[in-house]
């Protein structure tokens, strides 16, 4: 298994006051400000103990975000938008012992705008709206930025705090997202979702989409599932789970954006979309489930009563 260690160093001005050599004039390679990142094999590098490391004979300090186990295959030194340099170790190591306990349940998430998740237990999980939280100090720095002299220092200055701005938001999104997803699979071995189309829900309703962050959630989903040794189940992104009734199949084809609630036509069931939406996907995928992955909860009980 192939693991990214991130460390960031201490002495960022290092590798500023001792870059790579440069060609002169006539050799045609960019400027080193123009490369982000560059990758190291087996040779140009060293570890010299502690959080010290030789790069083309200069020595540098990092800071440790966690020890380094296995082998090291490659080291990437990379320069973010803040300015802010790391170092990257690529380490090829034995799978990790999972964490979370088995406990044979599933449960089916359906994504949406005014709750983030809803799980087919009936829970509703809200998101914290980060980038509209900080809409206006993100707006006032784009106005200083905007004003700012091109190719001038304080331009430059201006662009490194926006840039820190919008990781910070991005940092909280990951550390939210990271939290549900180890809470889900504390509480579940199977998570079922259906695959989201991000490119035309964005379209719909913009920056809302952007900030929530569903395709970065699925792929840390994925992660903890992995690290975990859960499984996570998509369904077609066609398959009308909102439509369909959960309790007799039947489908409502005329459902719109704007109707929070139905009530089935064939059975009588008062529907939740959003729940409703849940159930079915949790359904969906566990047509083919294995034995010992079984609903939980609610879902498991309207289950067994039908």
């Amino acid at each position: 298994m192939v693991a990214n260690l991130t460390l960031r160093p201490i002495a960022f001005s290092c590798f500023h006051a001792n870059p790579l050599p440069t060609c002169t004039e006539g050799c045609g390679f960019k400027k080193r400000e123009k490369y982000t990142s560059f990758t190291l094999t087996q040779t140009g590098w060293k570890l010299l103990g502690g959080n010290r490391v030789r790069i083309q004979n200069h020595n540098y300090k990092f800071v440790k975000s966690r020890p380094i186990k296995g082998e090291i295959k490659t080291v990437t030194i990379k320069r973010d938008a803040c300015g802010y340099l790391w170092i990257c170790f690529s380490v090829e190591k034995k799978p990790s012992t999972p964490e979370l306990p088995r406990t044979g349940n599933a449960v089916g998430l359906d994504f949406g705008l005014k709750d983030f998740l809803v799980t087919s237990d009936g829970e509703k999980i809200q998101a914290p709206e980060l980038l509209k939280k900080s809409l206006e100090e993100v707006q006032d720095l784009h106005k200083k930025l905007s004003r700012k002299e091109r190719g001038s220092n304080n331009r430059k200055e201006a662009k490194r705090r926006l840039a820190k701005k919008y990781r910070q938001i991005d940092n909280q999104r990951k550390d939210f997202h990271f939290k549900l997803a180890r809470r889900l699979f504390s509480r579940y071995d199977v998570v079922c979702i259906e695959e989201l189309n991000v490119g035309a829900m964005k379209e719909l309703w913009g920056r809302k989409v952007s900030d929530l962050g569903f395709a970065s959630f699925v792929k840390i989903l994925e992660h903890v599932a992995q690290k975990e040794g859960k499984e996570v189940r998509k369904i077609d992104r066609w398959f009308p789970s909102s439509q369909t009734c959960s309790d007799c199949s039947h489908r409502y084809e005329d459902l719109s954006l704007e109707e929070r609630t139905w009530t089935c036509e064939e059975c009588g069931s008062l529907h939740d979309r959003d729940l409703n939406a849940a159930r079915n996907v949790l359904e969906r995928a566990l047509s083919s489930a294995e034995a010992g992955v079984r609903p939980s909860g609610a879902a498991a009980r309207d289950a067994t009563s039908k």
